[in-house]
Parts: C-alpha cells; sequence; structure tokens
C-alpha cells in the first residue's frame, strides 16, 4: 500500500541529500534565507502587536493559501505530468489511478509537513518574543485550508495540461467562491467538496501524463552565413530565445508591471500598508513599489535568461567543449544574447513616467542598468558553475535573494541621498556604472575559469 509514495520520498530525499552533498553552500545559503524570513516574520508580528496595528488575517491567509496552491501544482507538473519514470508504475497491473492518487498523496504530504515545520519555527520565536500564542481554532482551521489548497492545486495542474483543458473551470470557479467567502470557516466546511472535486480531476485528469506542447516552427526562408565565432554564438543564442518567445514574454511582462506599478504608486499605500506604519515609511513610500517593480522586470528580464543559457546545455554542452572554440568565446557569445534582453526591460521606462512623472526618470534609467548589471553579474558565474545540470528553481531563488539585498542597500541609500543632498548625484551614477562595468569584466573572467574546468569537476 501507497508504495509509489513512499518510492518518491525516498527519491526525493536521495536527491535532496545528493544536492546537498554537490551544493553544500548553495543549500546553506538557501536554508539561511528561510529562516530568516520566518524569524522576520515573527518580529514584524511582535511589532504590529505591540503597536496595535491592525492587519487583515484574511489577507495573511490568502498568501499562504495561494503559494501552497501554486507549490503543490508545481509538484503535481514535476512528479506526474513530466515525469517519465512514472511510465513505469503505468506497465504495473496496479491501476493508473491509484498511482496518480499516491503521487497526490505524497503531494498532500510533503506540503503539510513544510506547513507544520515552518509554522512552529514561527510559533517558537513568537514564544521566545513573549507574544500570547492563542488561537488554536484558528490554527486547525488554518491547517485543514491548507489541505483545500493542496488538492485544489492538484487538480488544477491536472486539468490545465490535459488535452480538454476546459475542465479547470469547476476549479477556477471554486477558486473565486473561496475568495467570495472571506472565512475561513467556510473553507473548512467545504472540505468534502474540495476532495470530491480532487477524486474526479483525478478520474478525467490521466491524458495529462506527459503533456507536451507542440510547436509550430516556420521554414526558415533565409540562410544566415555567419564565419566569425562569437557572432555565431551569439546568433544561436537569440535565435534559442526567438524560438521560444521569450523576447515577447519579456516585452509584455515590462509593460503590464509598469502599468501595475504605476497604479500601486499612486493606490498602494491605502490598500496595502496599514495607516499606523504609512507616517513611519512616508521616506520610502511610494518609491518603494518603484523599486519592486524594476526588481521584478530584472528578474525576468536578466536573471531567468541568465541562468538559462547555460543550464539548459544539459544535452549540447559536450558538443561546444569538442569545438574550436576558446571558453572565453563561448561565454562571451552567450552573454552578449542578453543586451537584446536589456531592449526588452526598456518598456518598463516608457510607461512608469505616466505614474511617476518625468522627474525622476534619469534616475530610473540608471538603476535599471545599474540593476540589469547587478544581475548579470552574480547569475552568470552561478549559471557556469551548474552548466548543464538542468534548471534548478532553488538557484534561481538564491540569486534573486543576493540581487534583492544588494539593490536594497543600493536602492536606500540613494533615496536617503536624493532627499538631502542638493548638489547632483550624476558624478556618483557614473562612477557607481563604472565600478559596476569593473565588477562585470572580473565576473566574467571568474566564469571562463569556472567554464574552463573539466566537466568531471564541475
Amino acid at each position: 500500500m501507497l508504495n509509489t509514495a513512499v518510492l518518491l520520498f525516498h527519491e526525493t530525499t536521495r536527491s535532496l541529500r545528493g544536492k546537498i552533498t554537490q551544493s553544500p553552500i548553495l543549500y546553506l545559503f538557501f536554508s539561511a534565507m528561510i529562516f530568516f524570513s520566518i524569524v522576520m516574520f515573527a518580529f514584524l508580528a511582535y511589532f504590529l502587536v505591540h503597536t496595535d496595528t491592525i492587519v487583515s488575517f484574511m489577507d495573511v491567509f490568502y498568501s499562504v493559501f495561494f503559494l501552497l496552491l501554486m507549490k503543490s501544482g508545481s509538484d503535481v507538473h514535476r512528479l506526474f505530468i513530466k515525469a517519465p519514470q512514472v511510465s513505469y508504475a503505468f506497465t504495473t497491473q496496479v491501476s493508473h489511478r491509484r498511482t496518480l492518487w499516491e503521487i497526490i498523496v505524497f503531494v498532500l504530504l510533503m506540503n503539510l509537513g513544510l506547513w507544520f515545520l515552518f509554522s512552529l519555527l514561527f510559533l517558537l520565536v513568537l514564544f521566545g518574543l513573549h507574544v500570547p500564542i492563542d488561537y488554536p481554532v484558528e490554527y486547525v482551521l488554518f491547517s485543514v485550508n491548507i489541505v483545500v489548497a493542496v488538492l485544489l492545486g492538484c487538480s488544477l495542474a491536472l486539468h490545465f495540461f490535459s488535452a480538454k483543458s476546459y475542465r479547470i473551470l469547476p476549479t477556477l470557479g471554486l477558486l473565486g467562491f473561496f475568495w467570495w467567502s472571506q472565512t475561513m470557516l467556510f473553507f473548512a466546511i467545504l472540505f468534502p467538496l474540495a476532495l470530491l472535486h480532487c477524486v474526479w480531476s483525478v478520474t478525467h485528469g490521466l491524458d495529462s501524463y506527459l503533456y507536451v506542447k507542440r510547436k509550430h516552427r516556420d521554414k526558415e526562408r533565409a540562410q544566415v552565413h555567419l564565419r566569425s565565432s562569437l557572432p555565431t554564438l551569439f546568433y544561436r543564442e537569440v535565435t534559442v530565445i526567438w524560438r521560444d518567445r521569450l523576447f515577447f514574454s519579456f516585452v509584455g511582462m515590462s509593460v503590464s508591471t509598469a502599468l501595475f506599478t504605476g497604479y500601486l504608486y499612486m493606490y498602494g499605500a491605502d490598500l496595502f500598508i496599514p495607516e499606523s506604519l504609512q507616517q513611519m515609511m512616508s521616506g520610502f513610500l511610494p518609491s518603494l513599489f518603484v523599486f519592486l517593480g524594476c526588481y521584478i522586470v530584472v528578474m525576468y528580464t536578466a536573471v531567468f535568461p541568465a541562468l538559462n543559457l547555460f543550464l539548459t546545455e544539459e544535452k549540447t554542452m559536450w558538443i561546444l567543449r569538442h569545438l574550436p572554440l576558446r571558453d572565453e568565446t563561448i561565454l562571451y557569445g552567450k552573454t552578449l544574447a542578453l543586451a537584446l534582453c536589456f531592449l526588452t526591460a526598456l518598456p518598463f521606462l516608457a510607461f512608469i513616467p505616466l505614474f511617476v512623472g518625468v522627474v525622476d526618470l534619469v534616475f530610473l534609467s540608471w538603476f535599471l542598468v545599474f540593476s540589469f548589471l547587478a544581475a548579470v553579474i552574480i547569475a552568470v558565474p552561478l549559471g557556469v558553475k551548474y552548466v548543464g545540470k538542468k534548471s534548478d528553481i532553488l538557484l534561481l531563488y538564491s540569486v534573486a535573494m543576493i540581487l534583492f539585498i544588494l539593490l536594497s542597500v543600493v536602492g536606500a541609500g540613494l533615496n536617503v541621498l536624493r532627499a538631502t543632498v542638493t548638489i547632483s548625484l550624476l558624478p556618483l551614477y557614473v562612477l557607481l556604472l563604472c565600478l559596476e562595468f569593473t565588477m562585470l569584466f572580473l565576473s566574467l573572467k571568474l566564469s571562463t575559469k569556472i567554464l574552463s574546468v573539466k566537466p568531471a569537476a564541475l
């Protein structure tokens, strides 16, 4: 009984131990980041309690609910929809539905374990801060609704990748119904309905296994003849990004982020920041939302493609290594492709002045360039370090956190200087960019040395 779930548990733990042994510093940093985040939220709760700040509990609940919903859907996609090893289980005499149910049970137990672990650490920190913890009913309801989130997340993934994707409509209807209710007790009462819906999803979602999205590629109309190695590598990387339709995605994301950031710039403080904290954060609001918008754009147009250029070379890196090319040429050819990615981030600067005006356009332009270069400096060496080892979401999170800390320090420092200093800061901007270009040169040199290491030693 539950043989598939037990096998998944052993495989997951073995894979995790192997990754920790292979990249101890990366996983140590990620664990420290999680621990720091939980402690930070506990101190924030302590601060809110002692300042009598009113915070909507349902906003916190919906945030956790949505995160667990998305994570469970991602787990089903990883363990079932795009997992070729499931084909072995399907060749046995065990029912296919039972195999899928055991995968869902594993996803449920894994996410519940993470919920109890993180919530226990959160409660222990609050207990150490002498914050009264006497909410057993709310905690039980919260935990029950975590189960509801996991069940709906599994159903969402099964129907989204099935041949009949319109079956996702009942799942979306349930989510909309839950959002309309605005009460955790109502969520808990409808737990049997969520369970029945998941049973129906398992019955009608088996065809989502090994889902493959077919790409219709147009016939090449023109032959491009490039004789130099560097332009050839540049053309290769740009072609791959173009065929994956990432450029249009980058442009659309830049425009939508600019519009959403502008809306938050005008109304975000009243919507999301408690009134008691608005006066305390008046020096950073509403520019905080502009910083977050710029950070999201850089993450999407710089960090993601910079890592993806190297992590996706799992089956082709050995070909590049056997070509008469220097490692420096391979690295520069890939990195130059990021210049076009930077152009897709510029629509953010075109739309954001509609909300914030043109007074700060020079600073925003400089900050976008600075952030993009910082992302490349951090992401390229790490991408080269793990070249050809598939995409790892942990690596993306780690780079995102390092970049967030760096940009937060630089952004906050310059924000204070702009508010207190009356002279022009243009020379400081130029100096920081010169320093960053130097760091970019050193980063590429370091990446070249890492790439020159033999594959067995990577």
